[in-house]
């Protein structure tokens, strides 16, 4: 009896200790009243931009007001440094020693928890601008945000960077567009920082489409100012560029570079141009690779570290053969890669045909759910027919499975996009860009966490789930329909607060 006495007390004690290490791992750290020191050393206008963003987007969800600083007499500090820093405001930046430290690596950082002197210091610490921002957005992903209250996990810890280099969405101003015509600069500035907090860093515009009777203004004015918005974040601007005419027409192509010259020469900022071989256009390479030569000397006269692309969507056999035989024979320096589209060679062939000093790139459809490139499986006659091509499509675990199938044999990706309706891929995308591995439902939890708040992250989140599988085989029979319409009948019903929230009200419609 006494021996049994004993492995009682000792299992009670075991599960105290338990308790009580797990209570201490929960416990916060109050950012409600931080400041936030920003390092003097950024050079671009993210200096600026990364305290606004904290500022902005804890206050929406809170009401809180915090504020930048130059000292360290508060008694939390939100510090945000780069990994070069000696010191920030005279404090001593941390360093860790080791040189393959996510935090020294190309936009990575490290984010982390130090309680010194009686402060609570959180600080993001990022190899460059951008990896700043990517700290900046986990945290704000992270953390417990409810009216008038901040928090974060003390002792928190977390130091990671990139696995692929071009991680980004179309975005484009055009009048087919079943969003972005009608936006404000205001709302694209929005999105576009949205976007980056979640790992992307580049968007695409589509800039000679023509106008729109939805669009606040002129497409070629508006193509400026997203320039500028990707400058603010120091995002890459890309512009994707199709010859819908003939390219042996002199007087068309002549008035072609014109226009791109133009355009070119108004923008502060143009990263990349994507040509696409054709949908649209049907130009012999033979004439395409000439026009694009003489393009790239344009755009290097305006933006003389901008990349230049081409896709060989539509090519038949002889195109693709004629492609190739050019880039081994002549290996020309103006092309820096070849972005793999719908209607492209298999990926895995054209990156093995693609001479190792060109880069690869996805274009990846992840806006349409039938006659694209990734069709939704044995979709129901009844979805088809009635949702349409391009309706609001969350496929998180769909599309986590082409990422990681297809994306191996590229540099990164940025999607095609008509709009805001697949939101949740997007997001699913970048980070599946910044990490292959990252668990599809702990993405879809931040996901609700950062856009509908901390009270309903869980209970969101599995019901963008179930939209999923709402989808999965045939309609009738699928049990999980009743229960998905249920759900979000209920969650609505008990979020009225979400009311003005487009991504919320799309889930629900």
């Amino acid at each position: 009896e006494m021996k049994k006495l004993y492995k009682i007390w000792v299992t009670a004690a075991i599960m105290l200790i338990i308790a009580s290490c797990n209570n201490e791992t929960k416990k916060q750290v109050n950012l409600s009243k931080a400041t936030i020191l920003v390092s003097p050393a950024i050079k671009s206008q993210v200096k600026e931009t990364a305290g606004i963003i904290l500022i902005e987007e804890i206050n929406q969800r809170t009401s809180l007001q915090l504020s930048i600083s130059e000292n360290w007499d508060n008694k939390t500090i939100i510090a945000l440094a780069l990994s070069g820093d000696k010191d920030l405001y005279g404090e001593a930046v941390p360093k860790r020693s080791g040189d393959n430290l996510p935090e020294l690596k190309k936009e990575g950082y490290r984010l982390f928890h130090e309680a010194k002197n009686g402060k609570n210091i959180i600080w993001i610490i990022g190899a460059d601008t951008r990896g700043i921002l990517y700290g900046i957005g986990k945290l704000l992903r992270i953390s417990e945000m409810t009216e008038k209250q901040a928090s974060l996990t003390n002792g928190i810890d977390i130091s990671t960077s990139p696995e692929y280099p071009i991680r980004g969405h179309q975005c484009g101003y055009r009048n087919t567009a079943n969003s972005w015509d009608a936006w404000t600069v205001e709302q694209f500035d929005q999105h576009f920082r949205e976007q980056i907090l979640f790992g992307a860093n580049c968007f695409e515009n589509i800039p000679f489409s023509g106008q729109s009777v939805h669009m606040k203004l002129p497409y070629e004015e508006m193509g400026v100012r997203l320039s500028e918005i990707c400058d603010k974040y120091d995002a890459d601007y890309w512009i994707w560029t199709p010859a819908s005419f003939d390219l042996k027409d002199k007087k068309l192509r002549l008035e072609a570079l014109k226009t791109h010259e133009a355009f070119y020469q108004s923008l502060p900022r143009l990263n990349g141009v994507f040509f696409p071989g054709g949908d649209p256009g049907d130009n012999h390479p033979s004439d395409v690779l000439p026009f694009l030569e003489e393009l790239t000397v344009i755009l290097h006269k305006y933006h003389p570290q901008a990349t230049m692309w081409i896709s060989l969507q539509g090519f038949e056999q002889e195109k693709v053969k004629y492609f190739f035989d050019y880039l081994n024979e002549k290996s020309p320096e103006w092309l820096t890669g070849v972005v793999h589209g719908p209607s492209s060679p298999p990926v895995d062939l054209e990156r093995q045909l693609l001479p190792k000093k060109y880069k690869h790139r996805l274009y990846p459809d992840i806006t349409h759910t039938v006659r694209c490139s990734y069709p939704v499986k044995r979709w129901d006659q009844a979805f088809a027919l009635t949702l349409g091509r391009e309706c609001t499509n969350p496929q998180p675990f769909y599309y986590a499975e082409i990422f990681r199938k297809d994306a191996v044999f590229t540099d990164g990706f940025l999607s095609y996009s008509d709009g805001v309706h697949d939101d949740v891929n997007k997001v699913v995308w970048s980070q599946l860009g910044w990490d292959s591995k990252a668990d599809v439902k702990s993405i879809i939890q931040e996901y609700s966490r950062f856009f509908f708040g901390d009270k309903i992250a869980e209970t969101a989140a599995e019901g963008i789930l179930a939209l999923e599988q709402n989808w999965v085989g045939p309609l009738m029979g699928n049990e999980t329909v009743g229960k998905t319409l249920e759900d979000w009948k209920k969650l609505d019903a008990e979020n009225s607060q979400l009311a003005g929230n487009w991504r919320w009200q799309q889930l629900v419609m």
